[in-house]
């Protein structure tokens, strides 16, 4: 791993272990597959993607893995509360309001305190990655431009900001990039997206996607922290259900 700048707090260290680049590829190329399959397919892909991120986050806060801060009820709720979300989002946004309602109140009986704190930290995952399904009823191209836009942020801020010596030049060759990618899909216009719909995605992932990664900082516990399941999610946990709410509204 890459040495952490100094004060860069919940700001994100890449992790350079290991073939990082072609398993970005790899899961671009399998969330727009799903997304081009239907609902059904890229909401069990996102459910099985937050699953292992609820879990790791657990885990992250229990290294003993078996130890009396955390027990197993607690990963179980975790993962089944954070996988439910995007499932329930393939049936609509009155199912999901349900799913997060239901997520709240386990967590509140899982035993409070730190347990509880958790379980309700892994749930903006599952909000993020309900996003692209949710989008997804308005048409595959929604999805599909969301998809692209984060992928397109990720590139640039993992292979800039990889060994940059500030923290800034990162998340700045993401911005660069949205742009790019924004650029494209408004000269595209595809329907029922439009221009209008993707100049304002582009806006609002530049500006939001570089707060998620440091908020899933924060939920693991650092920028440092080693956390390949919560990385590949973490873009979207601020920037998609915001974009997802507003082109509802839009379109």
């Amino acid at each position: 791993m890459a040495s952490k700048a100094p004060g860069a707090g919940f700001a994100v260290v890449h992790d350079i272990d290991g073939p990082k680049v072609r398993l970005g590829a790899v899961w671009f190329a399998a969330t727009i597959a799903a997304c081009f399959a239907g609902r059904p397919a890229l909401a069990v892909l996102m459910a099985a993607a937050v699953a292992c991120a609820a879990d790791q986050v657990v885990r992250l806060h229990d290294p003993r893995a078996a130890a009396a801060v955390l027990e197993e009820p607690v990963r179980l709720v975790a993962v089944l509360g954070a996988a439910s979300l995007p499932l329930a989002a393939a049936a609509g946004s009155d199912t999901l309001t349900g799913a997060c309602a239901l997520s709240v109140m386990a967590a509140a009986c899982v035993g409070g305190g730190r347990s509880a704190v958790v379980v309700l930290g892994v749930l903006p995952l599952g909000l993020g990655a309900a996003a692209p399904v949710l989008l997804h009823h308005l048409g595959t191209s929604a999805a599909l431009v969301l998809l692209v836009l984060v992928a397109a942020y990720d590139a640039g801020d993992f292979l800039v900001g990889t060994g940059a010596g500030t923290t800034w030049e990162g998340p700045a060759a993401g911005v660069a990039a949205v742009a790019v990618a924004g650029f494209a899909f408004t000269v595209i216009g595809p329907p029922p997206v439009l221009e209008e719909g993707a100049a304002t995605a582009a806006v609002l992932v530049a500006m939001l996607a570089p707060l998620g990664p440091p908020l899933a900082s924060l939920i693991v516990g650092d920028g440092a922290t080693k956390a390949r399941f919560v990385r590949r999610l973490d873009s979207l946990v601020l920037c998609g259900p915001v974009t997802a709410f507003v082109l509802a509204a839009l379109l």
